[in-house]
């Protein structure tokens, strides 16, 4: 086969080739060695199967080389058992092994790995000094592709897939992340009620795990500098084909966290003591009101009924991200370690990443999910999450934190092509084998994928965001040029232009917002306690 490009990584002061790969193929045109284990003279290896399922479904197995395994939740068992059925049954019937078995039998391994890797890397644990050291250099590189002589663009089909779904029009492109929501019975509403359930210690950004008042579905409530960015970033990936975390924003007041006495903190001074002490975040600026719910506040809200006479508090803005009951994360999709198969969608990924300037994209933000569709049927699905460490990250290596969300900080070019080489203007801080992997020919598919956006798709995503006025604005422009860019260095003629001006200028009373592109003015800060201008960041389990 013809090579068909190679990424490469390039510090200030020398080139480093991380790898080539020839190009893409489905995944089982050429089957994984690590699918092979599991085979034997073309029929499935009986033994060897069984011994993965029994890890999978076996709640007595409760660890992994000394490392602590979570337990494996019903759904899952389930579903591994049920597909385990199938492949013994047709084994058993003399069927040959076909590709169906094969993507079980991957499906399995998949698991298994995640499940491993989430043992390896617990929600809650600070990266290690390594690992941190390895963020930070690969954080100062930056990302080129080589042209290859005589290059012609592939026209090899990508399938649908738990990695990435094909759409085939703007509409559905636009309405996905809602019907992805629809499928995991996530309900949004205009005006959310949740209850308190417990403090986090996972990640950076301040959170708290809440419920819904149905009790059986969670929120992850956010503050902070993600809580736009976030957004717009899950609804990017979702438009282009991929599952992604559910993120709302939440303006003043349209979310209401209420305080139930069996739980651990009782009142706004706790949780706030306790966002303090964990994540050293002041949530004071973000509090819009405190109090006890009473037959004024029911009226409004018939919600709150349940909860008359409870201590509640609301916001200036926050943000939620669904956890419904029917999805099961599991571990990474995407282990480093793990053999993972020739896929053009999550080679073609790292693109989609640069495009929206997501800075953070280490395994663990990849999650391997289990959806349950009714009637014991269940899907796995590949979700990209924690896609708010985007859209203008600026990372300080004296004071050694980070803050995303900053519109001067997002360039307004993605990529520029000079000779036989692109260059892309952004950097991230872990490169996982796909992305090392990544082709010419696959950052093409995603670019032909990126030229499908319009003017009203990306306006209608930035609705969403939350963002006022003058900085969704000045983010529209900015991602257009960037997408404008990205089409211009791999030399796609654009299906749907968008015009945008690297020269806006906003002006709101007389008072520059903007001015030649750039946000001038600390914007209404006491709307936005996070602030848009200033980039003093969070330090919490990263470190640089």
């Amino acid at each position: 086969m013809k090579k068909r490009g190679i990424i490469l990584l390039v510090l200030t002061f020398t080139n480093v080739a991380f790898g080539q790969l020839n190009r893409g193929v489905l995944v089982f045109d050429n089957t994984p060695k690590s699918v092979l284990t599991l085979i034997e003279n073309q029929e499935i290896n009986l033994t060897q199967t069984r011994a993965v399922v029994d890890f999978i479904t076996n709640n007595t197995i409760t660890t992994y080389k000394k490392q602590k395994l979570s337990k494996r939740n019903k759904a899952l068992v389930r579903h591994v058992k049920i597909l385990n059925e199938q492949l013994e049954y047709r084994y058993f019937s003399g069927v040959k092994t076909s590709l169906e078995d094969l993507e079980i039998l991957f499906e399995f391994l998949l698991i298994q790995q995640s499940i491993i890797t989430d043992a390896q890397s617990p929600s809650g644990r600070s990266p290690n000094l390594w690992k941190k050291a390895q963020m930070f250099l690969t954080s100062k590189k930056r990302l080129c592709i080589l042209i290859p002589k005589a290059y012609k663009a592939s026209d090899h089909k990508v399938v649908d897939s738990p990695y990435w779904n094909y759409i085939d029009n703007h509409e559905k492109m636009l309405d996905r992340f809602d019907d992805l929501a629809k499928i995991k019975k996530i309900k949004p509403k205009k005006e959310l009620v949740v209850l308190f359930k417990e403090l986090s210690y996972n990640g950076s950004a301040p959170k708290v795990r809440t419920l819904d008042t149905d009790y059986d579905n969670e929120w992850s409530l956010k503050w902070g500098d993600e809580v736009h960015s976030d957004v717009v970033g899950s609804r990017i990936f979702s438009a282009l084909g991929y599952d992604t975390d559910h993120p709302y924003f939440y303006g003043q007041d349209q979310l209401v966290l209420v305080f139930e006495s069996s739980r651990t903190i009782l009142n706004t001074k706790m949780l706030t003591d306790s966002l303090k002490h964990i994540y050293n975040f002041d949530l004071g600026p973000f509090i819009s009101k405190t109090g006890t719910i009473d037959s004024f506040m029911i009226q409004k809200n018939k919600a709150l009924k349940p909860y008359m006479n409870h201590t509640y508090v609301t916001f200036v803005k926050c943000a939620v991200e669904a956890r419904p009951d029917r999805v099961k994360r599991l571990g990474s999709f995407c282990p480093n370690q793990f053999n993972n198969p020739k896929r053009k969608e999550l080679r073609g990924a790292l693109l989609a990443h640069i495009w929206i300037g997501n800075w953070d994209t280490r395994e663990e933000n990849t999650l391997l999910t289990t959806v349950h569709q009714g009637n014991y049927k269940y899907q796995i699905s590949a979700v990209f999450s924690d896609l708010g460490t985007s859209m203008g990250v600026r990372v300080n290596t004296i004071r050694s934190d980070f803050k995303t969300g900053l519109v001067n900080a997002f360039e307004w070019e993605a990529a520029h092509k000079k000779g036989n080489k692109i260059s892309f203007n952004h950097a991230l801080n872990a490169l996982l084998k796909p992305y090392q992997q990544a082709t010419c020919d696959d950052l093409y598919w995603m670019a032909e994928k990126i030229s499908l956006f319009d003017e009203q798709m990306l306006r209608d995503i930035l609705k969403h965001s939350g963002w006022p006025y003058p900085i969704a604005e000045l983010y529209f422009h900015k991602l257009a040029s960037r997408r404008a860019s990205i089409l211009k260095a791999f030399a796609i003629a654009d299906p749907n232009p968008i015009s945008f001006d690297k020269n806006l200028n906003i002006t709101e009373n007389g008072v520059d917002i903007v001015k030649n592109g750039v946000l001038v003015v600390d914007y209404e800060r006491q709307k936005n306690p996070e602030s848009f201008f200033h980039n003093q960041g969070r330090m919490r389990n990263y470190g640089n």
